[in-house]
C-alpha cells in the first residue's frame, strides 16, 4: 500500500540521512551543495525502495557518484539566485576539509568512506571500481594528507578528525515529509515518460500499418515511359555516389551523416583519448542542433555529435561545425558560463569558458579560416567514470585540419 511504502521509505531516509550529509559534505566541502546532493540521492531512492537490498551500501554508492559535479535539482524550475548583501561570505571550514579538496576526487572518495563511512575494502572497491581488496588509493591518500600532519597517520586519530569536522547542522535528520514528495515527483515524472514513449511508439506502429497497408489500392493510370537516368549524383564525397540519388534525399543524408560522424569521431577521439582506452560510442539526435535541414539545400547550417563512454562513462563531448556564427551554437548556452575572446600569440582567437569539465563543463569555439564555426563542448554527467580533460585539450581538438563539414 502507498501508506506503508512511505512510512518505511522515511524511515530509511530518517536512519540514514545524517550518514549520507556528513559523506557529502567530506567530498564536496560546501554544506549547502552537500545537502543538494543528499536530496537528488534520497527521492531517487525512492522509486526503488523497498527492492534495494542495501539501501544504506547504495545510498553512499549514489552520494558518490552524484557528489562528483553540482547538481540540478528536477523540481528546480528556475535558475537559483543568492541575494547576498555585501561581499560573499567565506565558508570557515575545518583544516581537514581544506586538505581533502587537495586530492583528486578519487583519493578525497576512497580516504572518506575507509575511515569515516566505515566500508569494507571489498565495497570500497566496488564503488569505486577498483581491484578487489586494493586499497592502496585510500592509504596515499592518507599518507598525502597526513605530510605535515604526522598525527594523521594514525587510523584512530584521522577518523576523529573526519568526525570533528561535519558541521552540527548535518549530523543529525531534519524530516523527510519533502523527500518524500521530491520523490513522488520523479516516479511521477518517469512514468509518464515511459507513457509517452509507449504512445509514441503505437502511433509509429499505426503509421507504418497504414502506410504499408492503404485502405484503397491506388487507380492505376498510364504514364509514358521515361528513359532510365544513367546520372549519377555526388554524395558525400566523391567516392561515395548512389546513382540517381539527390543529397538531400533520406538515402543518400544517411549515409552522408554516418560516414562523416564516423570520422569527425575518430579526429575528436584521437585529440581527447589518444590510447582509446575511454570513448566508446557517438550518436546524435534529430534536431538543429545536430543536424539544420538548411544545410542540405544550400543554404548553410551545422552538423554535430556526441561521443560517450558506453560502460558507465560520465564524460561527454559534443562537437559541432557550422557554416557561419548563425548556424552554430551560442557560447555558453549549454554550460550557462560566461565566455571570453582569447587570441593567443600564433594569432588564433577562441570564445572559451573559464570552467572545468567537473564545474558544469568547457566550451571552445573556434572560427579558423571565417567559412566554418567549430564548437566543441565537454562535460560530466552524474555518474560514472570521468575523463581527465582541459581547455587545453579541446583547443587542440578544434585546430585539428581534419573536422570538416562534408562536401555536398
Amino acid at each position: 500500500m502507498p501508506t506503508i511504502h512511505d512510512e518505511e521509505y522515511a524511515a530509511v531516509v530518517e536512519r540514514e540521512r545524517p550518514l549520507m550529509q556528513a559523506t557529502a559534505y567530506l567530498l564536496t566541502g560546501d554544506p549547502v551543495q552537500a545537502a543538494r546532493v543528499v536530496q537528488l540521492v534520497v527521492a531517487q531512492l525512492y522509486r526503488r525502495w523497498p527492492r534495494e537490498p542495501h539501501p544504506q551500501l547504495e545510498a553512499i554508492r549514489a552520494v558518490v557518484r552524484t557528489a562528483r559535479v553540482p547538481v540540478n535539482l528536477p523540481w528546480e524550475y528556475r535558475e537559483r539566485v543568492e541575494l547576498i548583501d555585501g561581499p560573499p561570505p567565506v565558508a570557515a571550514a575545518e583544516p581537514i576539509v581544506a586538505d581533502l579538496r587537495t586530492l583528486s576526487y578519487d583519493q578525497r572518495a576512497a580516504v572518506v568512506l575507509n575511515r569515516y563511512t566505515g566500508l569494507s575494502s571489498a565495497q570500497i572497491a566496488d564503488i569505486l571500481e577498483l581491484p578487489v581488496g586494493d586499497l592502496s588509493l585510500a592509504q596515499r591518500a592518507q599518507a598525502m594528507l597526513a605530510a605535515g600532519h604526522p598525527e594523521r597517520t594514525s587510523d584512530e586519530t584521522l577518523t576523529e578528525e573526519l568526525k570533528d569536522a561535519i558541521p552540527y547542522e548535518l549530523r543529525e535528520s531534519l524530516g523527510s515529509a519533502a523527500d518524500v514528495v521530491h520523490g513522488r515527483q520523479l516516479s511521477r515524472r518517469r512514468w509518464l515518460q515511459r507513457g509517452s514513449a509507449a504512445l509514441v511508439a503505437a502511433a509509429l506502429v499505426v503509421v507504418a500499418a497504414v502506410l504499408v497497408n492503404p485502405t484503397r489500392p491506388p487507380v492505376p493510370q498510364a504514364a509514358p515511359s521515361q528513359p532510365i537516368s544513367t546520372t549519377t549524383t555526388v554524395c558525400g564525397r566523391g567516392h561515395d555516389r548512389l546513382d540517381g540519388r539527390d543529397p538531400s534525399s533520406a538515402i543518400c543524408r544517411a549515409k552522408i551523416l554516418l560516414k562523416w560522424r564516423s570520422e569527425m569521431a575518430e579526429v575528436a577521439t584521437s585529440q581527447l583519448d589518444p590510447q582509446g582506452k575511454y570513448f566508446s560510442g557517438f550518436g546524435y539526435g534529430y534536431t538543429a542542433r545536430y543536424d539544420t535541414p538548411s544545410f542540405w539545400s544550400g543554404q548553410g547550417g551545422a552538423l554535430a555529435f556526441e561521443m560517450f563512454r558506453l560502460n558507465k562513462g560520465a564524460t561527454e563531448v559534443y562537437v559541432q561545425i557550422a557554416t557561419g556564427r548563425k548556424f552554430a551554437v551560442p557560447c555558453g548556452a549549454t554550460t550557462h558560463q560566461r565566455c571570453m575572446a582569447l587570441r593567443f600569440m600564433d594569432g588564433n582567437r577562441y570564445l572559451l569558458t573559464d570552467s572545468t569539465v567537473a564545474n558544469r563543463g568547457i566550451e571552445v569555439q573556434y572560427c579558423p579560416r571565417g567559412d566554418e564555426v567549430i564548437t566543441v563542448i565537454a562535460r560530466n554527467t552524474q555518474r560514472g567514470k570521468t575523463l581527465d580533460i582541459g581547455s587545453g585539450d579541446l583547443i587542440k581538438l578544434v585546430q585539428d585540419d581534419r573536422l570538416h563539414l562534408p562536401k555536398r
